[in-house]
């Protein structure tokens, strides 16, 4: 039996996670699995060393913040390479500590697999030189970024994008009101989706909150759902929408984000993941996001790319109106919103419709025969 070594706690980064580990079955591979994972993952028999729950700090100041935190999961890990020697470790998403971790396992002749390409594409292009020499194989999941691998020399293979086949599946409108109590209710639906961190709900929420009472008021009958990722942001939600005024009727449905994509007419969604799953479930949409001040400052002098949602930097058009940080004002968001109900929110699905094809991987024959190559 071969051992692997996976880091993957957030919500998109265990979705990756499992189907590495169903491909990995498929491909006849017997692996005993430990890692640092989310909830799914240890379900689904992944032994976890240690709670990861500080990687989900995003931003210059937090992670300052958090350092001794970060410092001490990175000593767990490293004790734990050191111990174990697993064959290969499988690092998802997260560049500036997973880099560091594979360095460590490379020092200790561990095979790394990385999942999710840093975005040197859009920061730090440099970065690559350091992936060659710490990176065995890459997966990435936008079919653009693989030349950029294929240049440097290194392994890279891209994956289908879960989201793909996920949103695929999801619900029509109907059966999604009808499974969230709302059969028959033919009013407008907003939804709310503001992230999965808690960092992102501090920061975000009161002026989500703000919004929504703002287009409230020029529809009264708007029914408003909130996507929460886990039933644990319940109250730090709630504490933060209240201060918003936010209107209390709204409806809180943690761990049903596509049933409430599905539901919607219109999304306001934090910058993310989630754009490209509101996107795929053909959704009009505004995106918002915010950072701490000095953090976003910090950022604006890196980032290379004159949008931020991967929707638009796909398509290279501005979908989906983009409000950041300061811009994030809620009597303007509240604005782009209404609109989308209308006209405009129907151009928007219409300029979505060739995304799908923008995000095809490869054949999972060959993601197995790389799974192969590394966990054997």
């Amino acid at each position: 039996m071969g051992k692997a070594f996976i880091l993957a706690v957030e919500r998109s980064g265990e979705n990756l996670g499992l189907e590495i580990l169903a491909n990995a079955v498929q491909a006849g591979l017997n692996v005993d699995w430990s890692g640092v994972v989310g909830p799914r993952l240890r379900k689904a028999g992944v032994k976890s060393i240690a709670d990861g729950e500080v990687l989900a700090v995003i931003g210059l100041v937090e992670v300052l913040r958090h350092y001794g935190r970060l410092r001490r999961l990175y000593a767990r890990i490293l004790r734990h390479l050191q111990t174990e020697r697993p064959d290969c470790v499988v690092l998802i998403d997260h560049p500036a500590f997973n880099l560091r971790v594979a360095k460590a396992a490379k020092r200790l002749g561990i095979r790394v697999l990385y999942v999710v390409s840093p975005q040197i594409w859009a920061w730090r292009p440099q970065r690559i030189h350091r992936i060659k020499q710490v990176v065995d194989h890459m997966l990435v999941l936008f079919p653009f970024e693989a030349p950029l691998y294929e240049r440097a020399g290194v392994p890279v293979h891209v994956l289908a994008h879960p989201l793909l086949a996920e949103t695929a599946v999801a619900p029509d409108r109907g059966t999604a009101r009808s499974t969230l109590g709302m059969a028959g209710d033919t009013g407008p639906v907003l939804a709310l989706l503001p992230g999965s961190r808690c960092g992102e709900l501090e920061r975000l929420a009161s002026r989500y909150a703000e919004t929504a009472r703002l287009l409230r008021q020029r529809m009264p009958d708007l029914r408003i759902l909130v996507a929460l990722a886990r039933e644990e942001l319940r109250p730090l939600w709630e504490r933060a929408w209240a201060q918003g005024a936010g209107p209390g009727d709204a409806w809180i449905v943690p761990t049903q984000t596509q049933t409430v994509l599905a539901a919607a007419d219109v999304v306001l969604v934090a910058s993310g993941t989630a754009t490209l799953e509101t996107a795929l479930m053909g959704r009009p949409a505004v995106v918002v996001y915010a950072l701490n001040a000095l953090t976003f400052a910090f950022a604006r002098r890196l980032v290379k790319t004159p949008c931020v949602a991967m929707p638009n930097i796909l398509l290279k058009d501005f979908v989906y109106p983009e409000f950041l940080q300061d811009a994030f004002v809620p009597v303007q968001v509240a604005d782009a919103l209404a609109m989308l109900f209308g006209p405009a929110g129907l151009m928007q699905v219409a300029k979505l419709q060739k995304l799908r094809g923008l995000l095809e991987g490869s054949p999972p024959e060959q993601l197995r025969q790389v799974l192969c190559e590394m966990l054997a």
